[in-house]
């Protein structure tokens, strides 16, 4: 699958990593292979060369273990890979398929409603992923743990993350069942 990330701010950049292999991950992981193929970003601030430097040098992570370029403010060369670079304000502003996108991660937490990311699907996407709640109908809101299962490819072109609240509250879920059963759990 091909991916695009709309907002380079922090989420971005762990989702680029983590697609390309900037984090580490252990031998004995059994998905250290699993990789995205992230073929365009856009962000708004800075421009190319700032992207980059931010990439390259993780404030928690550290720095990347790949050589970092940057090609006339439009691409970001990151080892032998290319990826394509743009600025705009607006998702309808980008030909996302045309540029080999078959699938978005919107991360710069501005674009909430459903209204604000048809331009994605206007431009041939085929899925957007939101990484934050999306309150209207249209969007299917998920929580890992608690409602992933209610997900169907064909059916959910918008998925939306919910709040960080409600994933932190989806991991107590099962302490907080076990409690209320009387069954002993573990001290955190």
């Amino acid at each position: 699958m091909r991916v695009g990330i709309n907002g380079m701010g922090r989420t971005g950049r762990l989702a680029l990593r983590a697609a390309m292999g900037g984090l580490y991950r252990g031998a004995d992981d059994p998905r250290s292979g699993n990789r995205l193929d992230v073929v365009h970003v856009n962000e708004l601030k800075g421009g190319a060369t700032t992207t980059a430097h931010l990439l390259d040098f993780g404030s928690i992570h550290g720095r990347w273990r790949e050589r970092f370029d940057v090609e006339d403010n439009r691409a970001l060369l990151i080892g032998n890979r290319r990826i394509g670079f743009s600025q705009a304000a607006t998702p309808d502003a980008i030909p996302w398929a045309e540029l080999g996108c078959d699938l978005v991660l919107e991360c710069t937490g501005t674009l909430l409603k459903v209204e604000q990311l048809q331009g994605y699907f206007e431009h041939g996407v085929k899925q957007v992923i939101v990484v934050a709640p999306v309150k209207q109908s249209g969007a299917h809101n998920v929580v890992v743990g608690v409602n992933d299962h209610l997900y169907e490819p064909r059916q959910h072109r918008l998925l939306a993350a919910a709040s960080c609240t409600a994933g932190a509250a989806a991991l107590l879920q099962p302490r907080l069942h076990a409690v209320h059963a009387g069954i002993p759990v573990p001290a955190l």
